[in-house]
C-alpha cells in the first residue's frame, strides 16, 4: 500500500511539473546569472554553434 501511494505521489508531482514546465523555466531563467550560463554551455556545443552561424551569416 505504501509503495502504491508513492507511486501515485510521484505521478501527480510528473503531472503537475509537466503542466507547469514553461513557468518553472521562466522561474529559473528569471535569474541573470543563470540565464547566462544556460546560453553559454548551450553554445559550446558544436552543432548548435555552426547551424546558427550558417543561418545568421548566409551568403545569398
Amino acid at each position: 500500500m505504501q509503495r502504491f501511494l508513492l507511486l501515485l505521489l510521484g505521478f501527480a508531482v510528473l503531472l503537475v511539473g509537466f503542466r507547469f514546465r514553461y513557468r518553472f523555466v521562466n522561474i529559473i531563467l528569471g535569474n541573470p546569472f543563470i540565464r547566462g550560463l544556460a546560453v553559454s554551455s548551450f553554445f559550446k556545443l558544436p552543432f548548435v554553434r555552426e547551424k546558427l552561424l550558417n543561418q545568421v551569416f548566409r551568403y545569398s
